[in-house]
């Protein structure tokens, strides 16, 4: 995507929005607290200059400067970057322990004692792993995906909307098992990432007719993700496929409901949130 005009006003980018969608051009507006862009596929940049032009032209508003590709912002992957870093530490102090056993029995997502009432197994094993091919392919992904979905829905509700579907995941995954199952591992909520991106961009492609190619290489992605994750003890596929099931489902609500990130406040309460739900079911399960 070529970003077209940058710095805009909340009138501003709805207008100019407005005018690319009676055209028929795709395009997505992206940003907070009233300064927006406007991003186009690249082989449409002219024709959509053209398009706001005339706008102007007709309506004697004066030109805004568009903005060129140097000046894109290019996003970095700190947030997914934390987020491995943690389930290092959370997995380097499990498994540097006398009984890492333990801490997946009393954390990890056991199907009979989630249906008993032991909801808060649903959010602790997410940051439990088996071993390091585990932990390693996790991190990764937490990596990867984590950050290419903030960068669409912004960080605090990008990070509580993955951790929402690693926890629907999981209580699924449960739900069909019923009794004698254990599993343990992020990756039900990378799936949720991946579902998202998904989910997101077949919302984009069908207002816009274009799109389905990245839709495909996203899924594309999720399938290589699942075959090399399905080979490691104490994952399970099932809950890989809830998860992404979850995330198809919320990223086209997303999609469908907002064209661009929520504001800070809605960013900042997302996360506090997330690392609550997170707290609290350790302190949970530490009580017993």
């Amino acid at each position: 995507m070529v970003p077209l005009f940058k710095h805009l006003d909340r009138e501003d980018a709805q207008n100019f929005s407005l005018v690319l969608d009676a055209v028929g051009i795709g395009h997505r507006l992206v940003g907070t607290n009233n300064r927006f862009r406007i991003e186009v596929p690249e082989p449409l940049a002219d024709p959509a200059r053209l398009a706001i032009q005339r706008y102007q032209a007709e309506n004697a508003i004066p030109p805004i400067e568009p903005a060129t590709r140097r000046h894109r912002p290019v996003p970095l992957p700190l947030s997914g970057a934390g987020v491995a870093l943690i389930l290092f530490a959370v997995h380097l102090a499990v498994a540097g322990s006398q009984t890492p056993q333990d801490y997946h029995r009393v954390f990890g997502a056991d199907a009979r004692l989630i249906m008993e009432g032991q909801l808060y197994r649903c959010a602790t094993a997410l940051v439990m792993h088996a071993d390091a091919t585990h932990i390693a392919a996790n991190m990764a992904g937490v990596a990867l995906f984590g950050t290419a979905l903030c960068t669409i829905t912004g960080t605090g509700m990008g990070w509580l909307m993955i951790l929402a579907c690693g926890i629907l995941g999981n209580f699924m995954t449960a739900w069909a098992y019923g009794r004698h199952h254990l599993s343990v591992g992020a990756s039900t909520a990378i799936f949720g990432a991946l579902g998202m991106l998904c989910g997101i961009q077949a919302i984009t492609a069908m207002r816009t007719g274009k799109g389905w190619k990245q839709v495909m290489l996203i899924a594309g992605a999720g399938g290589a993700l699942l075959a090399f994750l399905g080979a490691g003890t104490q994952s399970d596929i099932g809950a890989h496929l809830f998860g992404w099931g979850t995330g198809v489902l919320i990223g086209g609500i997303h999609g469908a409901l907002f064209n661009q990130p929520l504001n800070k406040r809605w960013q900042v309460a997302g996360g506090m949130i997330a690392t609550l739900t997170l707290l609290l079911s350790w302190i949970r399960g530490v009580a017993g």
